[in-house]
C-alpha cells in the first residue's frame, strides 16, 4: 500500500497494525525518520528488540534463518524488530518470498533504502500488497523545509525571525540529513555562548555565514580566485582603509585550516576534524574548505600566518609602507608565487 510521507509523518500510529514497511528515496533523512517513528511506538519500545541488518553483510542462504530465529521472543521475552539497511536489491527476491509467506504477527520488518526505480520488484511488492506500507521519501520542498527548520529550532527553545528562517531555507540543501546536521551545528554554537549577548552574536554569525559577501570573499581569496578581486577588496576594506579587518578574517581562516591539517596528521578523519571547528563550517562551504586543506602544506599555512601577523603588526605600529607591503604579499599569494622559496 502506498502512503505519502506527509500522511505517514502526521498519523504514523494509524499504521501500527501493519508489520512490513518499505521506506525509500533520495532523501535518506526522511527514510530514517520514518523508521524511527515505527521504533518509537510505545508498545514497540517496550516489547521489541531492534536488530539492524545490512544487505552487504547478509548471504541469501542465511536470510531464512534470520527470519526463523526472529519468529519467537528471545530469552528476555522481547519480540523482534528487523530493520534492513539496503544498499542494493540483491536479496530482494528472497525478502519478498519470505515476507509473502510470513504469518507471525509479532514480527516487524522495516526496509530502508535509497531511491528504488518504479520497476523495482521490491517497490512493486510493497506498493501492491495491502498488508505492507510503502513510503517514498523525496527531497524537501520549500514548505517542508521551512516547517522542519522552524520546528527543529522551536524544539531547541530557540525563537528566530521569519527572515532568518527564510535565510536558512534558501541556503540549506534539500536533504533532511544535511539540514539536520547544519541546524545541530548552529544549536551547539548558540548554546555554547555563555550569556544572552553572546547568544545573539551567535545568531548574527549564522546570518552572516549564510548570507554574507564577506565570507564568500575570504573563501575566494584563500582559493586564489582573481575574478572580481578589486571590486570585492574595495568593498571589504572600504577602499583599503581597513586592511586590518581583512587580515583578521584571513588569519582566522588560515588558523582553522591549520588546525584541521594538524588533526589529520594526528590520524583524525578530515570530516571529524572539520566538525570539531567552532564556529562550524556551513555545508555550502564544505567542498571548497576541504579543497583548501589539500592546497597547502602545514609549513605553507604557517608561513602565510606568519606573514599576516607581520602585516598586522606593521599596520598597528603605523609603518608607512605597511599597506603596500601587505598588498604585494597578497598579490603574490593570488598569483601562486607566494611560497616557502619566496619567504
Amino acid at each position: 500500500m502506498i502512503v505519502k510521507f506527509e500522511d505517514f509523518e502526521k498519523t504514523s500510529e494509524n499504521y501500527r497494525s501493519f508489520r512490513f514497511f518499505l521506506f525509500h528515496g533520495q532523501n535518506y533523512g526522511k527514510v530514517s525518520e520514518c523508521a524511527d517513528l515505527i521504533k518509537n511506538f510505545e508498545d514497540v519500545k517496550k516489547n521489541f528488540d531492534v536488530i539492524n541488518l545490512f544487505s552487504d553483510d547478509i548471504k541469501k542462504e542465511n536470510l531464512s534463518k534470520i527470519f526463523l530465529e526472529s519468529s519467537t521472543p528471545n530469552i528476555f521475552g522481547s519480540k523482534t524488530f528487523l530493520c534492513f539497511h539496503l544498499s542494493s536489491e540483491k536479496i530482494s527476491k528472497e525478502i519478498i518470498s519470505i515476507i509473502s509467506k510470513e504469518t507471525n504477527r509479532d514480527l516487524i520488518v522495516v526496509l530502508k533504502s535509497y531511491q528504488l526505480s518504479p520497476r523495482s520488484s521490491l517497490r512493486s511488492f510493497f506498493e501492491n500488497n495491502n498488508d505492507s506500507i510503502s513510503v517514498a521519501c523525496y527531497e524537501e520542498d520549500e514548505r517542508e523545509k521551512r516547517k522542519y527548520i522552524d520546528n527543529f529550532l522551536k524544539n531547541e527553545g530557540l525563537k528566530v525571525s521569519e527572515s532568518l528562517i527564510d535565510l536558512l531555507s534558501n541556503n540549506l540543501s534539500n536533504q533532511r540529513l544535511e539540514i539536520k546536521s547544519e541546524l545541530e551545528k548552529m544549536i551547539v554554537l548558540y548554546k555554547s555562548a555563555p550569556v544572552e549577548k553572546s547568544k545573539q552574536s551567535s545568531l548574527s554569525f549564522i546570518s552572516e555565514s549564510l548570507d554574507n559577501d564577506d565570507t564568500r570573499f575570504i573563501f575566494s581569496l584563500v582559493s586564489k580566485e582573481k575574478n572580481g578581486f578589486v571590486e570585492n577588496y574595495n568593498k571589504f576594506t572600504d577602499y583599503g582603509s581597513d586592511n586590518i579587518r581583512l587580515i583578521t578574517y584571513l588569519l582566522e581562516h588560515f588558523f582553522r585550516l591549520l588546525a584541521v591539517k594538524i588533526k589529520i596528521m594526528e590520524g583524525i578523519d578530515i570530516s571529524i576534524a572539520i566538525k570539531q571547528l567552532r564556529p562550524p563550517i556551513f555545508f555550502k562551504n564544505l567542498p571548497e574548505f576541504k579543497k583548501q586543506i589539500n592546497m597547502f602544506s602545514t609549513d605553507e599555512l604557517k608561513l602565510v600566518i606568519k606573514k599576516l601577523f607581520i602585516s598586522k603588526h606593521e599596520f598597528i605600529s603605523g609603518r608607512w609602507a605597511s599597506s603596500s607591503t601587505f598588498m604585494l604579499n597578497l598579490l603574490l599569494f593570488l598569483s601562486s608565487r607566494f611560497s616557502l622559496r619566496n619567504s
